[in-house]
């Protein structure tokens, strides 16, 4: 599959993730990374899920700029640095179908943490959190482009006006993102065939970003996020299996 029916495709999951992204407040990347493995490259839907997602992650720290927390964004972008490149690594020398059974297995064990163990697991905001959820987040990001839960519990725990969360969790993944997508012009994966299908991905997360909102606001949300949870349980078993 090439040219507008593969951007087509990419656009639709790429809608399904924002759409779950604007419904539950996370969810895109283990959406997208959940389906274009599936009929990707998978180097080429990390690069374009890192692009698109930066995107959405620029508009929302620039709207809530004045909230960022700079301090806090030390030792987690330091420690995530690290790993990143680390991930990196394994990821180019492991060939696509043990990478895709492995992102199975994490999405199954992330399903597996948000439905029984994210209300009673608790962080402490130390040095030594932030280093070691930076260090979490930064390898399975580089192996996944998946790095979201380690810091979105650190941050939970750093503070407690949800805009300096969300201002500080933003350019948290802008400066770790710009630092992976460096690593991955540098390894080649940045291929006119992923800066296409980015581009049909950008416009995707438009709408679903829209239509997410709207059931944000008319569905409760602890329904939406089972349904969110029981997507990655299911998603992560098939390609697990199916590799």
């Amino acid at each position: 599959m090439t040219g507008p029916a593969l951007w087509a495709l990419v656009a639709l999951v790429s809608m399904a993730g924002s759409f779950v992204q604007s419904a539950t407040g996370f969810g895109y990347a283990v959406t997208v990374m959940a389906l274009w493995p599936l009929f990707l490259p998978y180097r080429t839907a990390l690069v374009v899920e890192l692009l698109a997602a930066m995107a959405l992650c620029v508009v929302i720290a620039v709207r809530y700029r004045r909230f960022i927390n700079w301090k806090q964004l030390v030792a987690p972008c330091a420690a995530s640095f690290v790993t990143n490149w680390l991930g990196l690594q394994i990821m180019a020398g492991s060939p696509d179908t043990l990478l895709r059974r492995l992102l199975g297995a994490a999405l199954m064990a992330l399903a597996v943490y948000f439905i029984f163990f994210s209300e009673k697991f608790r962080v402490r905001p130390t040095l030594g959190a932030g280093l070691a959820a930076g260090a979490v987040a930064g390898l399975t990001a580089g192996l996944f482009s998946i790095g979201g839960p380690p810091i979105v519990v650190y941050y939970l725990a750093a503070f407690s006006d949800k805009r300096e969360y969300t201002a500080t969790t933003q350019m948290y993944f802008i400066l770790t993102s710009l630092w992976l997508l460096a690593q991955h012009l540098w390894m080649g994966n940045v291929t006119p065939a992923a800066l296409g299908c980015a581009g049909a991905a950008l416009g995707g997360l438009a709408v679903g970003a829209a239509a997410g909102l709207a059931v944000f606001r008319a569905l409760p949300l602890k329904k939406i996020k089972l349904l969110v949870y029981v997507f990655m349980l299911v998603m992560g078993l098939y390609i697990l299996i199916a590799g």
